[in-house]
């Protein structure tokens, strides 16, 4: 079974609507959005394996967290 968070992929669709790419998310970013505290850890810590496990779309991740994969 997949698993999917609505919360972390809609905070990931807002900041890559904006074009912008991050290593990590700051407080600012989080403010506003419901998120869980594992959620709130791998955001803050640019944890890409995190996220993915946590139901972050693979897409998304790539597009925000874009400086932290290799060339």
């Amino acid at each position: 079974m997949i698993r999917t968070s609505y919360p972390l992929n809609r905070i990931l669709t807002a900041i890559a609507r904006r074009h912008e790419t991050k290593e990590r998310l700051t407080d600012d970013d989080l403010a506003g959005h419901q998120l869980g505290e594992d959620e709130r850890r791998a955001l803050k810590a640019g944890d890409i394996v995190g996220l993915y496990q946590l139901g972050a779309n693979p897409y998304l991740i790539r597009r925000v967290f874009r400086p932290r994969f290799p060339v």
